[in-house]
């Protein structure tokens, strides 16, 4: 939806000469959209007269043509005209665009977008959950990417948000490695082999998973070391930690890397238990009943789901009653208003069996927890296995960005030093993986491409990166110009920008030594930067930063639009250079505030 103060102001002018026309009171349960309409030529803004028709039974090129003569516009709306069932609006463009800018440079460093709509709720942000046994991979980025992401969106909204890592550490992969390790590890370690902690361990994943192959017994010892884990064997308790603590440093610096980090960090190993009681109490209440051969089975049929079981024959559990445990321990510990977890698509059965019991077994703030589900992410050649080694992991891929990134700057520029080279090709590098990843809707699969990925042309990142050095490049100039000459009109000189609300009261179009701020691409421009609060708005409703990230990209060919066919600096007066310079700011602002909620930096060079 387009900026909400125009709509709010428009949906106005519009119940008062529906009342008028027609008798019509109130249009309150009537959605109004206004989009920007395809031909500047018919008007700046449409309004289909569509969902009017039904409420007053009248065909909507009737209502469009009624609706025309009896409206009322205030400003910064020009005047009304029917074209077939639209209401078409025009614009005082030059107010408008001032308002809009106004607004914006008013708005910054906190940011432009509705910061009230979470209303300071709770909201626990589950995302990244590694498994101990393994280095992260292409996957465990789309992961934190999105969490991070999502993070920052629901912040900017008006949640409280905290974000929580739950990572597994225990299980018998975890003992796969340890067994592969106590094999053939001859007491190295990552130091001895200059092997970072978590590729080192996860190399003995792989060993283990290759050896099995071969020798099926090794599953089976590997399920005994399981049972000595559990039953608190010092010795396997000792390597365990010592294996956990060479991943975790790994993980660490992954994350430091990727700009990732929690509030809160749980293990799996200090968790699994807490689900047995619950499923207990449960029993006791009659929520769900015991099999003959002692196991524990919720029916979940009258749900649309299957009959499952939470406590075996031997009374251990299950993984679900696990995560039973973790969610009731943690609305206790943080009295959360939302929980989302954020995981892949292959768990959205998981979860509508966990959110199914928490409900069956009385806890109503189940129905405020949500799975936030997302497509798999594949590389060209098919689906990545830890087990056989055949996967991207993180830190690889990122040195692969990093390289081709570097090879596009020095292209640019031969002879970058060394660090400015570095914080360059991290820039780029970074932007190019997050928004690849994020420019997609959640439920898509992704193929990664990584040189595509860092393209300065198409849908990419560094393509937006680029628009927004390309408009500080400018902004340098047009500093260095205004402290040796008098070439451009200060910013005092602007047309002055009051809100949308005082704008064109009796002044009508603002001009400019003759010449109209206001042309197609600055008007363009200007309705995509009030549409900017929607997009974030929208992000956060939906839990789809896509949402935000295709309004960025719209955005930047919409200024590359505007800068090939229209000088700033050389304009062709003093006043439209101020102006025009003027609405570059606000167009670098909003670039730089997107990108920044997505975790993205805006480089002021590339």
């Amino acid at each position: 939806m387009l900026g909400e103060e125009l709509v709010s102001l428009f949906r106005s002018a519009l119940t008062d000469a529906a009342r008028q026309a027609f008798g019509e009171a109130s249009l309150s349960a009537v959605p109004v959209e206004l989009v920007p309409t395809p031909d500047f030529k018919v008007g700046d803004l449409g309004f289909g007269c569509f969902p009017l028709a039904k409420l007053l039974r009248r065909k909507p090129h009737e209502l469009a043509a009624r609706l025309a003569e009896a409206i009322h516009l205030p400003p910064p709306f020009r005047k009304a005209q029917a074209v077939g069932p639209y209401l078409n609006l025009f614009l005082d463009r030059s107010a408008f665009l001032a308002a809009a800018c106004k607004d914006i440079l008013a708005a910054h460093p906190q940011g432009y977008w509705d910061a009230t709509l979470g209303g300071g709720q709770r909201l626990v942000l589950e995302f990244s959950s590694p498994n101990t046994n393994k280095p992260q991979h292409l996957g465990h980025i789309r992961n934190n990417v999105l969490g991070m992401a999502l993070a920052r969106i629901h912040e900017a909204v008006g949640y409280r948000v905290t974000k929580v890592n739950l990572i597994n550490d225990r299980g018998v992969h975890i003992c796969q490695s340890m067994l592969a390790y106590q094999r053939w590890g001859e007491g190295a370690t990552p130091q001895s082999t200059a092997r970072k902690g978590d590729h080192f361990v996860g190399d003995h994943y792989v060993r283990f998973a290759r050896a099995a192959e071969h020798d099926p017994a090794l599953t089976q010892q590997a399920q005994e070391l399981l049972v000595r884990w559990e039953q608190g064997d010092p010795e396997v308790i000792a390597l365990w930690r010592q294996m956990n603590a060479w991943v975790y440093d790994g993980f660490a610096e992954t994350y430091r890397r990727l700009g990732v980090g929690f509030d809160r960090v749980y293990h799996e190993s200090e968790t699994y238990r807490h689900g047995r009681d619950i499923v207990l109490k449960a029993l006791a209440a009659g929520h769900c009943h015991r099999l003959p051969d002692g196991a524990v089975e919720a029916d979940l049929t009258a749900d649309g789901l299957e009959k499952k079981i939470l406590l075996r024959r031997d009374g251990t559990s299950v993984y679900i009653t696990q995560d039973l445990g973790t969610a009731v321990a943690r609305h206790e510990e943080l009295a959360f208003d939302r929980m989302y977890y954020v995981v892949a698509s292959e768990q959205i059965h998981h979860f509508r069996v966990l959110f199914a019991l928490l409900r069956r077994f009385g806890y109503a703030w189940a129905e405020r927890c949500r799975h936030v589900s997302y497509g798999m992410v594949y590389l060209p050649e098919g689906k990545m296995k830890s087990r056989e080694g055949k996967v991207v992991d993180a830190d690889a891929l990122m040195d692969e960005v990093e390289a081709l990134s570097a090879e596009a700057v020095i292209e640019k520029h031969p002879d970058i030093a060394g660090d400015e080279l570095a914080r360059r090709k991290r820039q780029i590098a970074l932007g190019a993986i997050k928004f690849y990843l994020l420019n997609v809707n959640l439920e898509k699969d992704i193929y990664f491409d990584p040189k595509a990925s860092v393209s300065f042309e198409g849908d990419t990142g560094p393509y937006i990166q680029y628009s927004h050095t390309r408009i500080c490049g400018i902004l340098r100039k047009a500093s260095s110009q205004s402290s040796s000459s008098s070439s451009l009109v200060p910013d005092s000189s602007l047309p002055q920008a009051r809100g949308i609300e005082d704008e064109g009261r009796g002044r009508g179009t603002r001009t400019i030594e003759n010449q109209t701020f206001g042309n197609d691409d600055e008007t363009r421009l200007g309705l995509l930067l009030v549409q900017f609060p929607s997009a974030v708005r929208l992000a956060a409703e939906t839990c789809n930063p896509q949402r935000l990230a295709s309004h960025l990209l719209e955005f930047a060919r919409a200024f590359a639009q505007f800068y090939h066919d229209n000088p700033v600096l050389q304009a062709e007066s003093p006043g439209l250079a101020a102006a025009r310079l003027e609405l570059c700011r606000a167009v670098q602002v909003v670039l730089q505030q997107g990108l920044a909620l997505l975790g993205i930096e805006a480089p002021e060079q590339m």
